[in-house]
């Protein structure tokens, strides 16, 4: 992302003390006819100028880019990865800030390779879709006196899952909040799960050869994964907060997660199978941020 719109000036504290001095030296100068005053009074409008040049300077040329982390939940500050980059320009950048939703990142310095990298944590307060629409790049150098700064459109989608709740494992029906259905999942442990038809490859210690002539064909042994069992959370409406019941399932399913289950969730108009990675979290998590 690169400027392409005008800077925005905003003048500090000490910039409006700064002003006044300089003005009432001038005032001083005029009704008195001192060039001392005179000299005085031209030396601070001078380094007002070349204050803002070097504001100028300071931020020309640079690129921002932010990247949100893989998980984001609802109202847990989440770290973005912010970077700046300097191109076709020779000098660094020095106490650069970035600004997005009310978060800033100050007195980022940019040394001699001109690329710099940082953490912003930015909280979004609802699951679902999200946009973060533009980021700010401030710089208040090199006296402090003003405030140059230019918002940049980054317009970025981003999907919100529910905050997780604390809540106990509860095994069976209930009013959706959380419950899990335990089990055996597919795997390698020692036993048997479910008898199926031979697929290539399967191997061959796991054939069931009494099965295969009864039935004219070959059929194999289907085992219970010995790593752990299978969880199946079930979310419906009920009659408690939907927020609620959704951030309960959100807990259940990155502790289960966690512990190393095949982990399968149900809703009120979709299902998931369950099973284990990080793909299949991100799934369980997308389904229920746009519930």
């Amino acid at each position: 992302m690169k400027f392409k719109k005008r800077y925005r000036v905003k003048i500090t504290r000490w910039g409006y003390l700064y002003i006044l001095i300089t003005i009432i030296i001038a005032m001083g100068a005029a009704n008195t006819g001192n060039n001392l005053l005179y000299l005085l009074s031209s030396a601070l409008l001078a380094l007002m100028m070349i204050s803002g040049i070097s504001s100028i300077a300071n931020l020309t040329g640079l690129e921002v880019t932010i990247s949100p982390p893989q998980e984001i939940f609802a109202s847990h500050p989440a770290p973005f990865r912010v970077t700046l980059k300097r191109r076709r320009w020779p000098l660094p950048a020095t106490l650069v800030g970035v600004r997005a939703q009310s978060q800033e990142v100050k007195g980022i310095i940019m040394g001699s390779q001109k690329k710099e990298e940082t953490i912003m944590w930015l909280t979004f307060p609802h699951r679902g879709k999200a946009k973060l629409s533009s980021i700010e790049v401030v710089s208040a150098f090199p006296l402090g006196f003003f405030t140059r700064s230019r918002k940049i459109e980054v317009n970025q989608e981003l999907l919100v899952f529910p905050r997780p709740i604390p809540t106990p494992f509860k095994r069976g029906e209930g009013e959706g909040q959380g419950e899990y259905s335990p089990g055996k999942s597919k795997g390698m442990g020692d036993e048997v799960l479910e008898l199926r038809p031979y697929q290539e490859g399967d191997p061959l210690k796991r054939m069931d050869w009494k099965a295969t002539a009864r039935k004219g064909e070959l059929i194999v042994r289907e085992m219970a994964d010995a790593q752990g069992d299978m969880v199946i959370v079930q979310v419906n409406r009920g009659t408690g907060n939907w927020e609620e019941i959704l951030g309960r399932a959100t807990y259940l399913i990155l502790k289960s997660a966690k512990r190393g289950m095949a982990v399968g969730l149900i809703l009120p108009d979709r299902a998931l199978k369950p099973a284990r990675g990080e793909r299949h979290l991100h799934a369980l998590l997308e389904a229920l941020a746009l519930a």
